[in-house]
């Protein structure tokens, strides 16, 4: 199997409710390198990031990792990824805190020290909110503890579904600069977006347009 890491979109066709979302949707990107998805609600942004998970299964094409089937290498497929869909994800009875610990077991970091989960907590403005159940916070709130996973631990390939919708303008800047970071370091990312990403080399773009 080819170690280097690269993600490949194929004609990838999606149905949903025997309506076409979109069909012959193809991309290659490789270390370093960022795909901003574009287009207007119900195009389909959302649908294609969960293939590109492998939660859904598209009807026709294929998506590769590494060269490989993603449908072929399922669990290890998933340890090389973040996903972060438009839901947040979070458990709503649990604290932030609680939510916290168990996205790092989740992600096999549940030795992770105090020190380091109180330094992402002050970093995302919610140390003075990190015993509130994520039910009584804001939109914002919500969408930065969702984020927290993207700091608790390093993975190769993030997958994030309107990653910037509801944050204020400082977080909106941590989050570039972590991204960033992520792609001098090799990563790759998919995200859809209603904002522009900043424009570099490494900055690709799919529009997606409504099916008639």
């Amino acid at each position: 199997m080819d170690t280097v890491n690269k993600l490949h979109a194929n004609n990838l066709s999606c149905i949903r409710q025997q309506h076409v979302l979109f069909d012959k949707i193809s991309f290659q990107l490789n270390a370093g390198e960022v795909l901003l998805i574009e287009g207007s609600n119900g195009s389909g942004k959302s649908s294609l990031l969960r293939l590109l998970t492998g939660l859904a299964t598209p009807a026709a094409g294929e998506i590769l990792w590494r060269g490989q089937a993603i449908q072929d290498l399922r669990a290890d497929y998933w340890e090389h990824l973040h996903y972060i869909g438009h839901t947040n994800g979070l458990k709503p009875g649990l604290s932030v805190i609680e939510n916290i610990e168990l996205m790092a077991r989740l992600t096999n970091s549940n030795e992770m020290a105090a020190t380091v989960v109180n330094s992402i907590l002050s970093m995302l403005q919610l140390q003075h909110h990190k015993n509130t159940a994520a039910k009584k916070l804001s939109a914002g709130q919500k969408r930065r503890i969702a984020l927290a996973k993207l700091f608790l631990l390093p993975k190769t390939l993030w997958l994030l579904d309107e990653p910037l919708t509801a944050l204020d303008t400082q977080t909106q800047t941590i989050f570039l600069s972590h991204l960033d970071s992520h792609l001098q370091n090799g990563g790759i990312a998919v995200i859809s977006s209603h904002h522009e990403l900043p424009n570099n080399r490494n900055l690709k773009k799919l529009r997606l347009t409504q099916s008639c």
